[in-house]
């Protein structure tokens, strides 16, 4: 056990040396300040003068093209109920998780009509694994020895 922990110490430790990429894990700090300088100053001019983006983009456009600024936010807001999608409410809480999700989205109801197929879909993954061991579990005990 020693040997095989030893070789791949000496596995890791040797590829970790011969890594020919090094150069992009270097970190200029002052060339970081730079680029987030630009940054700040933005931040502060929309808390002081309490801008939206369509505002930013009719005061200042070259500022909001030059920094690639955009009105879509990068990652994609969840949907559903406190972040949760309403089909997982439905699928683990059951019609208690359609009644949530219904309330919880401001009665929106296509979140509720999303949570009830997940309610379905639940009910059906236990009908199903319920028939399979009920249904095996009696053919095994009416099989003839």
């Amino acid at each position: 056990m020693k040997k095989i922990y030893l070789s791949l110490m000496f596995l890791f430790v040797a590829s970790m040396s011969f890594a020919s990429n090094s150069e992009l894990f270097d970190l200029n700090y002052d060339q970081v300040k730079q680029e987030f300088a630009q940054l700040d100053q933005l931040a502060v001019k929309v808390k002081a003068e309490n801008l939206t983006y369509n505002d930013l983009l009719k005061t200042d456009a070259a500022l909001v093209n030059s920094m690639a600024l955009s009105s879509v936010p990068s990652v994609p807001l969840p949907d559903g109920a406190l972040g949760i999608p309403s089909f997982l409410w439905g699928c683990v809480l059951g019609p208690i998780g359609v009644v949530l999700a219904y309330l919880l989205s401001d009665n929106d109801k296509d979140e509720a009509k999303k949570a009830l197929w997940g309610c379905l879909a639940s009910v059906a993954f236990w009908v199903i694994l319920d028939i399979v061991i009920i249904g095996g579990s009696a053919a095994a005990s009416t099989a003839y020895y």
